[in-house]
């Protein structure tokens, strides 16, 4: 069987992209006692999700039930609810997060699964499994997450949290590694920032590095131009002076603090094409010495995007809306694949 196209996102408010996320909800009707689950697809504002975010919409989930009854007709609410789950999977593959909460007695628990995606047609969970490919915990974090899906769950939490203890404590530079396929380097100029990167020690670093894969895309210069989605990428959504501190914004529009970020070309376009690819559009691919154009993107019935997309591009809005390349990827082609099927207005 083919897999199923399943949009991450959605255009929330002004365009504004949402993240999906299934929510799951065991009820007993409060007058006969049967036994009914609600599931909801519902979204949350994409660039400001955070854990705390996430964690809120599982205990805000019983707030959602309301049905009448399949058996006696009277209404259920959200005071027979007995148990919560919320599913949520990072779009860039890196894997899924699952939330439980019994409402009976509550307990709860977190479920992570490395490398998986989300399954919106997975039948509904209701606790946490201690199995094989599977990490149980019993409270979500960023640490949990950073540490067994190999990402932070908001990448630009950890832009904030580097620049501003670099801000704190400048000697020497910072680097940090956020994600498996996006590393930070920060000092005080560009020239200090390269320097520093040859002191990098780290081998999965190197070996994307002298495989030509890394682009380097300095934060202050990330606006992405020539995106194919947007006419006016200078004002896109996320970009990084509306989540970055006053004093952090102050000091790179001096150019007193210098950023740079080494991305995955390999990741990022990954992304796109499985994206392109589940989705059934046809696309044209060409290569030249600094970058990658998808063009002529086409649907099965032959409706033809109207705008090539560059993989640089792309990159420079990761860098610029604090994602990782995968999630700039897929959030694009979403995009994209969106207009084309008139989903996405």
């Amino acid at each position: 069987m083919a897999e199923p196209f399943v949009f991450h996102f959605r255009p929330g408010p002004g365009g504004v992209p949402e993240v999906l996320y299934v929510l799951d909800l065991d009820c007993a009707c409060g007058t006969c006692g049967h036994e009914q689950f609600q599931r909801f697809y519902h979204s949350l504002p994409f660039h400001e999700a955070t854990v705390a975010g996430l964690k809120r919409k599982l205990e805000e989930g019983p707030l959602k039930a309301g049905y009448a009854c399949e058996n006696c007709g009277d209404g259920v609410g959200s005071s027979q609810v007995r148990r919560v789950s919320l599913s949520y999977g990072f779009s860039d593959d890196a894997g899924t997060i699952q939330l439980f909460r019994d409402l009976r007695d509550g307990t709860g628990g977190v479920e992570l699964r490395a490398g998986r995606r989300l399954d919106p047609q997975a039948v509904p969970r209701w606790e946490a499994k201690d199995e094989p490919g599977r990490v149980v915990l019993e409270e979500l974090d960023e640490e949990g997450v950073e540490a067994h899906l190999g990402r932070p769950f908001s990448v630009k939490l950890a832009w904030r949290d580097l620049l501003e203890d670099w801000m704190e404590d400048p000697e020497g530079g910072a680097f940090s590694a956020i994600g498996s396929d996006l590393w930070v380097v920060i000092d005080e100029s560009e020239d200090k920032a390269a320097t520093l990167m040859e002191e990098i020690e780290e081998e999965e670093f190197w070996e994307a590095y002298e495989d030509g894969d890394l682009a380097v895309i300095s934060l202050h210069e990330s606006v992405p131009e020539g995106l194919a989605t947007h006419e006016e990428p200078g004002s896109i959504h996320g970009r990084w002076e509306t989540w970055l501190s006053d004093e952090v914004v102050e000091a790179i529009g001096e150019g007193s603090v210098w950023a740079d970020a080494y991305l995955s070309r390999s990741a990022a376009e990954k992304v796109v094409r499985r994206a392109f690819d589940v989705a059934r559009l046809s696309y044209e691919v060409r290569r030249t010495d600094a970058d990658l154009f998808f063009l002529e993107i086409t649907t099965p019935t032959g409706t033809v995007y109207g705008r090539s997309l560059s993989l640089s591009s792309v990159l420079r809005r990761a860098v610029n809306t604090g994602l990782t390349p995968g999630e700039a990827g897929r959030l694009t082609a979403e995009e994209i694949i969106g207009v084309l099927l008139e989903v996405w207005r």
